[in-house]
């Protein structure tokens, strides 16, 4: 085998490894992100079960910046009575991406008694989608 062989086998090698590694970050990512969904999900949780979705959703981050894991952050929060700080994350979502739907969407579980705010959020919501 000559020098050049050796060489196209191990960069192929390690180019499969790499491959490899990054479809397992991808799955391990997505299964946290859906473990914390699924707590959010079930409604308001214990203060162990956010501790728990807390670490899901940061585990998750960490592997996949994605702009979901921010909407879930919002959610738990939100669920957990932190309203302001859950309406700080979700607005930052909806004004990096302000065609998101599903931001606004979460900006308007945070209004609670906020009238005002309440109404721009539906309107914003009506004008990205009519018949939503």
């Amino acid at each position: 085998m000559t020098a050049t062989t050796r060489l196209l086998t191990v960069l192929a090698t390690v180019s499969g490894l790499v491959v490899c590694a990054w479809f397992a970050l991808g799955i391990r990512q997505a299964t946290d992100q859906s473990r914390a969904q699924a707590i959010i999900a079930a409604g308001p949780p214990s203060p162990a079960e956010a501790r728990r979705a807390r670490q899901l959703l940061n585990s998750a981050g960490t592997l996949n910046p994605d702009r979901q894991i921010d909407l879930d952050r919002s959610a738990l929060l939100n669920q957990t009575g932190r309203r302001l700080a859950a309406r700080r994350i979700a607005l930052g979502v909806a004004r990096a991406e302000p065609q998101n739907l599903a931001a606004w969407l979460a900006v308007g579980a945070t209004v609670g008694d906020n009238r005002r705010l309440g109404l721009a959020i539906i309107a914003h919501v009506l004008e990205l989608d009519p018949l939503h």
